[in-house]
Formats: C-alpha cells, sequence, structure tokens
C-alpha cells in the first residue's frame, strides 16, 4: 500500500506541475482550452476518488492539510467549468504544489507501521492497551497466518464492534439515543430517509442494534465522518461475505484491506480510546 500511494501521489504532482505549466504559457486572462479544463477536473477528481481516504486514514496526514487540499480541489473542480481565470487556477495549483514533497512525501516515507502483507499484520495489534483485546486479535491473526482468512476476518469484525460498543457505554447511552433522534428527525441529506429511533438503557439493548445501524448513528455522533462510515459499511460486506456460504473471494488483499481500516477507524482511532 505505501508504495502504491507514493507512486499515485507522485503522478499526481507530475499532472499538476505539467496543468501549471500549460496555464502558465497561455497569453489570455481566462483559461477556455478544453484540454486543460478536463486535466483540471481529472487532478481534483483523483484527489477525491484516490488519494484522500489512504492519505487521510492509513498514513495519518494532518487533518489541516486534508482539509486545506480537499478545498483547492473543490475549487479546481469549480474552475474546469468554462472561462475561469488565469490567475486563479496559478494560485490554487501553488497552493497544492507548495513545499509539496514535505507535506506530502516526506510523512508517507516516514511511515514504519504501513501493513504490506497478511505476516505483517502482527504489527497492528501490538501496541494496543487492552491486553485481552490484543490476544483476541492475535488469534484472528493467527487465522489469517493459517490460510482461515474467513475466520480471521469475522473475529476481527466482532473486536471491532465489541470495542465500539464499550466506547458508547462510556459516553453515556443518552448520547446514543439522542444521536438517533436526531438522525430520524433529518428532513434533507444523507440520512433523510433514515426511520429509526433507540432507547438503550444497557449494555444488552446496545448488544441488540445491528451493526449497520450503529455505524450510522456512529456517524450521527461525530465519532466518524461519511467517509469512515462507507469503510466501516464494507468492513461489515467482508465480514457477512466471510460468515456465509458464497461465491465472493476473500483473499489476502481484502484481509488486508479489512485489518487495517478496523485497526486506523476504531481501535487506534483516539475517539475510541477507553
Amino acid at each position: 500500500m505505501k508504495a502504491e500511494t507514493l507512486a499515485r501521489l507522485a503522478e499526481w504532482e507530475r499532472d499538476l506541475r505539467r496543468l501549471k505549466r500549460e496555464v502558465v504559457a497561455l497569453t489570455g486572462k481566462t483559461v477556455s482550452r478544453i484540454s486543460l479544463r478536463t486535466q483540471a477536473d481529472e487532478i481534483a477528481t483523483c484527489w477525491v476518488e484516490e488519494l484522500r481516504s489512504p492519505l487521510e486514514h492509513k498514513f495519518g496526514l494532518p487533518a489541516d492539510l486534508v482539509a486545506e487540499t480537499s478545498e483547492n480541489m473543490k475549487r479546481l473542480h469549480r474552475l474546469s467549468r468554462p472561462s475561469n481565470l488565469r490567475s486563479s487556477y496559478l494560485s490554487t495549483l501553488n497552493a497544492v504544489l507548495r513545499r509539496f514533497q514535505d507535506r506530502f512525501v516526506l510523512p508517507i516515507k516516514q511511515t514504519s507501521t504501513t501493513v504490506e502483507s497478511v505476516f505483517d499484520l502482527r504489527r497492528l495489534v501490538a501496541g494496543l492497551p487492552d491486553s485481552a483485546e490484543s490476544d483476541y486479535l492475535k488469534e484472528a491473526i493467527d487465522c489469517a497466518d493459517a490460510g482461515y482468512r474467513r475466520a480471521a476476518i469475522v473475529l476481527g469484525w466482532c473486536a471491532a464492534i465489541d470495542r465500539i460498543q464499550r466506547k458508547l457505554q462510556g459516553l453515556g447511552f443518552a448520547k446514543f439515543n439522542a444521536a438517533s433522534t436526531k438522525l430520524k428527525n433529518q428532513t434533507t441529506g444523507k440520512y433523510k430517509r433514515w426511520n429509526k429511533q433507540f432507547s438503550v438503557t444497557t449494555l444488552g439493548d446496545l448488544q441488540a442494534v445491528f451493526d449497520t445501524d450503529l455505524v450510522v448513528v456512529l456517524e450521527g455522533m461525530g465519532l466518524i465522518d461519511s467517509n469512515q462510515s462507507q469503510r466501516l459499511e464494507t468492513c461489515f460486506q467482508y465480514r457477512n461475505h466471510s460468515a456465509h456460504p458464497g461465491e465472493a473471494p476473500i483473499g489476502d488483499a481484502h484481509v488486508l484491506a479489512f485489518f487495517t481500516d478496523v485497526n486506523e477507524i476504531i481501535l487506534v482511532n483516539p475517539r475510541f480510546a477507553l
């Protein structure tokens, strides 16, 4: 993952610099050439669809850098419409390219905990403070090492849900209930059709809440963002594909993606510290 991300980041930088050179070479005040506007749109889309999530969640780039770059890419998307100012293109591109290697590349190169194979998965759980949780996850990884990938994912998901439930218990069930009510009352936005409301008073009540509903309320509480919510939904799909017979493959790549996401989004996320 580390090597692939660095390669894609290098390609993205080259695209940014090429677009800047071509915009600098223009003689007019606006950018109307379709090829340049297409390049701008593709660069901005690459950030949204390919780069932001791994840079933010897997490699931990500073939140302010991620937010600033996202705003610049949103601006570049708007600029890709017909006949926007050449100076606006250049200010946006210069903002992203400023100290690019130091801000984007160097932090990834210095990352030493990136998991590159199934056999490195133990590095994910080595530093967990809860010994019982760590031992449980080591058992899951033993399954992966032995080739029992589906069993590993099922155990890993159970560990993630257990951490979530214990965190919510610590925060107080009233906050969970209030978030579900707030989501139900939404009339616009992502959850305008959400029609569930919970009245949890015990850990047993919480354990009866379906896992995907739990993830929705976590987003409503601000414990995870929209991207993290989608990733956890994918992890839950892997869990279901692992727990029930079917044709969907579960290979090493799926195991790596599952445990990396569960680790970053839940287990080592300060928001879920107990």
